[in-house]
């Protein structure tokens, strides 16, 4: 038993231990606080919360208020953390349940996995470019909600059930090629865009390549997309989505996905190159999504994407159902951690003759099913994982099923008015950082499962740029071009923005030296003259979109055309 002494020398041990700490001040004692504590300050944590309870309005713009309090150039984070916010909010909102009229369904909360959502009630990119260059049919989000979908090929930017042969007809995945995911299948992709966005292409005729002539070579009109309207009569800016899907297998835990019917159309070649499609009706997982949206306090766009979490790394001490009913081990839907070793981010091969004696020009799907291993080369920021898992908290809350995805990053112009900067040999750094206006920030965006091979790391700078003096056909690393770029090496993957400033609308068509138009010989359309978004000057640009110049057609009514196979 421990005797009164003894308690009282070690209360006196421990009060002389206290007043070792504490420091003197006038008119009493007070602690020393650990310099790496500071107390919280309520106003400069206010940037950082989410607004709760979820909501299914689609935002407008940012808090503009919270942004004009901030010095934009010192305090680029906490401006960050408000574009970050304005991303979640806008993704949960168009994921929303939608009714009827494509509106929200208010009634309906994020935990309802069966329902439509609201993006579905706008337009898809197929709908609004028509074969021949015609006017697309009126807004209708009742249609578009009831619209069967379709996932033709594996392009996130052409559908290839109308894509005519001579503008583009393999863009696949951002330029590239297939990706292919651990079930050895291709992902695909569709893109969407909002009503003001629609009006101001049907408006103006930029659904077609004549339009678009007349509209910006004609008539001297720069295209500018409509950005959110503010005061008593709000009005939403433009925005766009694109999606990318995998088809889930038997060992997939759809549980962890959002999921929809669809009908996919696998294409494979015969021996002459022709194609031949299959059609099969899958369950689809959603694996991708951009959100892009044109508003006052981002004259150069609000570039936002989310992931699955299960994309390229997965907790892999939680378990779920597959689609056959049993208990399975989380695994990444597109990295195998059983092949560390494996190289990351490889294109598969070209392995089909479709045009005689061009060799290789694309991918046979029966044969193109080795999984691509896939890797995040530039990580989630911290401060955006933190939001990551304030938000998909709240989503947990509710049951949602979009607890399973997360904010990669968004892009938006520290200083709007900010210049351009034009590539060519030694501009880099600068004309990489500054390639798009208004000092975007962070400078590389991509996603994993849309832009799977503009990872490179270190790489020469002239791929990066943007260098009006590059002709045609020539790449930024070649060699042997005949031009001089930039070959300062740099660690470079892509930017949204970066990527949609190049982006060119139809100025012409190609004449021959007597001043006939030149035909393409395979279709005999006219051939297209496109414009780009220069830094040196107005080159034609396409306000950003890049569909303009990939899906737009031409008129061809009065043309002799080739039928289209």
């Amino acid at each position: 038993m421990k005797t009164a002494k003894s308690l009282f020398s070690r209360w006196a041990w421990l009060c002389a231990l206290l007043m070792m700490a504490a420091a003197p001040v006038a008119g009493g004692l007070q602690f020393s606080r650990p310099p790496s504590v500071t107390a919280a300050d309520p106003n400069k944590d206010a940037p950082r919360r989410f607004p709760a309870p979820l909501s299914p309005d689609l935002p407008y713009d940012v808090d503009v208020p919270a942004l004009k309090a901030l010095d934009r150039d010192k305090q680029v984070p906490e401006a960050q953390r408000l574009f970050d916010t304005f991303a979640w909010q806008a993704f949960i909102a168009l994921n929303w349940p939608a009714g009827e009229d494509g509106a929200a369904d208010r009634a309906k909360t994020m935990a309802d996995a069966a329902a439509k959502r609201v993006w579905m009630g706008w337009r898809k990119n197929d709908t609004v470019y028509l074969p021949g260059g015609e006017p697309p049919a009126p807004w209708d989000p009742r249609a578009a909600l009831n619209e069967e979908r379709v996932l033709w090929r594996f392009s996130k930017m052409l559908n290839e059930k109308r894509s005519p042969e001579n503008i583009l007809t393999d863009s696949v995945q951002a330029f590239t090629g297939p990706l292919v995911d651990q079930n050895g299948v291709f992902v695909r992709y569709e893109s969407y865009i909002n009503r003001p966005e629609f009006d101001y292409i049907v408006e103006n005729e930029l659904y077609n390549q004549d339009g678009q002539i007349k509209f910006v070579a004609e008539k001297g009109q720069p295209i500018r997309f409509p950005a959110n309207q503010t005061g008593p009569e709000k009005r939403h800016g433009s925005m766009g989505v694109k999606l990318a899907w995998k088809q889930l297998g038997p060992d997939d835990l759809p549980e962890r996905f959002f999921t929809a019917e669809a009908t996919v159309v696998s294409t494979s070649y015969d021996g002459a190159g022709q194609p031949v499609r299959t059609k099969s009706r899958q369950r689809m997982g959603l694996v991708g999504m951009h959100v892009t949206a044109l508003t006052q306090s981002a004259p150069n766009w609000i570039w936002a994407t989310f992931e699955h979490v299960d994309n390229v790394v997965a907790n892999d001490l939680e378990f779920g159902r597959s689609s056959k009913g049993e208990q399975r081990r989380v695994r990444p839907n597109f990295n195998n951690p059983d092949l560390p070793t494996k190289l990351v981010n490889q294109l598969p091969p070209a392995n089909a003759l479709t045009k005689p004696g061009e060799g290789f020009t694309s991918w046979d799907e029966k044969k193109t099913t080795i999984p691509v291993q896939l890797t995040r080369v530039t990580p989630i920021p911290p401060a955006t994982q933190e939001l990551n898992r304030v938000v998909r908290g709240l989503l947990r809350d509710q049951g949602s099923v979009f607890q399973y995805y997360e904010l990669i990053g968004t892009q938006w112009p520290v200083q709007p008015g900010f210049p351009a900067f034009g590539g060519g040999k030694n501009s880099a750094p600068e004309s990489i950082q500054f390639k798009a206006p208004g000092r975007v920030v962070p400078v590389y965006l991509i996603n994993t499962v849309m832009e799977s091979y503009f990872q490179a790391g270190e790489m020469r700078a002239g791929p990066l740029e943007e260098d009006d003096r590059l002709p045609k056909g020539n790449f930024a690393d070649n060699p042997s071009e005949p031009v001089t770029p930039d070959r300062t090496r740099v660690f470079g993957t892509e930017s949204c923005v970066g990527c949609h400033f190049s982006a060119g609308a139809a100025i012409g068509f190609k004449r021959d030296e007597n001043g006939r138009p030149v035909l393409d010989p395979q279709t005999g359309l006219k051939v297209p003259i496109y414009g780009k978004n220069g830094s040196f000057g107005q080159t034609g640009n396409a306000g950003y979109v890049w569909q303009l110049q990939l899906k737009a057609r031409q008129k061809v009514k009065s043309q002799n055309v080739k039928p289209q196979k």
